[in-house]
């Protein structure tokens, strides 16, 4: 077997025969971030038009994922006919998430367990959608390609918008690590236990949202019918601070997912979670911390968690049309879709047909450090499942 290097192959260049020296900046960005070991295609579209385009997909390293009639010609005109299609997508989208308060959505990622589309939107009409198709490539695709949509955008004297919340310290860089155990900072948690310590009978007790709570003095504990968090609830300093929407289905599994809040949610990052089942929504979030305050002014939080539970239960629908147009790519059912809208994102981890969990962060600085902790809590739930 001979070894090719990732760098030995030079770019498959597609240039539209209408543009002209327009799009020699365009031409760069492209050249520069197309990668084996990041996104091996890239198109930028126009109001639904191609054009420009760079990909690698003739490498050797790819080959696998083209063979009989499934040919590197015919991936590439499936590749175009989404990035057409997403023209009309984005538009019913971005309809979809108006009562979110968040903004229009600024990049997307739709991703199977070992490949994605990702978009980004640049200019008016105008976006870039990238293929990635190897599971390990996903999160360099994501960086290379924010950072490519940035610096075409400040090219035009417009403002970076931040993509992914990855634009940190005046460059584009990974998020950092959630702690292993979703845990909080040390120094939190030892002030949550003198906290605890200081109150009657040593519990943390009440949560706002009207759920019958224990207090000091011998009553239940409020978290007395949930089952046991992997870390003791008064680890967290905004235990009482959750607010929880239980659904009428109130089994073990919905109570095993309000346990697991407790150490996943984090005003700094990741605020709301839900889990959706067959458009029944359980949800927990601590978007009551005051140091949110100011990105509730104007729609307040009761409104942001009614238009989010809404998309919440109505996402399903929207993953099956999504599966439909992204199987010539992705070959297999969409899991992971992140909709990064001007303020924040939303997370949404596809568990079964009728099941899916939800994220929401409402900071776009921390889109991408939210992401990394939601995806914690996607661990978590499914492993206690055994799935």
């Amino acid at each position: 077997m001979v070894t090719v290097p990732d760098d030995s192959l030079e770019p498959h260049i597609f240039t539209a025969r209408h543009i002209g020296d327009e799009y020699n900046g365009i031409r760069r960005e492209f050249r520069r971030a197309v990668a084996i070991a990041g996104a091996q295609h890239i198109g930028y579209y126009d109001r639904g038009l191609p054009t420009v385009a760079a990909d690698l997909l003739a490498h050797p390293v790819l080959t696998e994922n083209f063979r009989g009639a499934r040919t590197v010609e015919r991936a590439r005109r499936d590749y175009e006919t989404i990035g057409r299609q997403l023209n009309h997508r984005m538009t019913e989208l971005n309809a979809a998430l108006f009562g979110v308060g968040g903004g229009r959505l600024i990049r997307t990622v739709f991703a199977a367990p070992d490949r994605a589309v990702l978009y980004f939107d640049v200019d008016e009409g105008q976006y870039i959608v990238g293929v990635s198709l190897t599971a390990q490539a996903l999160e360099a695709a994501d960086l290379a390609l924010s950072a490519a949509a940035a610096r075409i955008r400040t090219a035009r004297g417009l403002a970076d918008p931040n993509y992914g919340g990855y634009h940190q310290g005046g460059y584009y860089q990974p998020p950092t690590e959630p702690l292993a155990t979703g845990a909080v900072d040390a120094r939190l948690r030892e002030a949550a236990r003198d906290a605890a310590g200081d109150a009657a009978g040593g519990e943390v007790g009440g949560e706002s949202g009207g759920e019958p709570g224990g207090s000091a003095g011998g009553e239940a504990h409020v978290f007395a019918s949930l089952p046991r968090p992997s870390v003791p609830v008064f680890a967290s300093p905004w235990a009482t601070l959750i607010h929880r929407r239980w659904s009428p289905l109130r089994d073990g599994r919905e109570e095993l997912f309000q346990a697991q809040a407790v150490n996943i949610l984090q005003p700094a990052d990741l605020q709301y979670i839900a889990l959706v089942r067959e458009g029944r929504v359980s949800a927990a979030d601590v978007l009551d911390h005051s140091d949110l305050n100011e990105f509730f002014v104007g729609p307040g939080r009761t409104a942001r968690r009614d238009a989010i539970e809404q998309v919440g239960a109505e996402f399903l629908v929207l993953s099956d049309l999504l599966d439909g147009l992204l199987r010539s790519v992705l070959n297999r059912r969409l899991t992971r879709t992140v909709l990064d809208v001007e303020k924040g994102a939303l997370y949404f981890h596809r568990i079964s047909r009728d099941e899916v969990l939800l994220g929401v962060t409402v900071d776009q600085r921390r889109v991408a450090d939210a992401d990394r902790r939601f995806q914690l809590l996607v661990h978590r739930f499914t492993a206690a499942r055994g799935e």
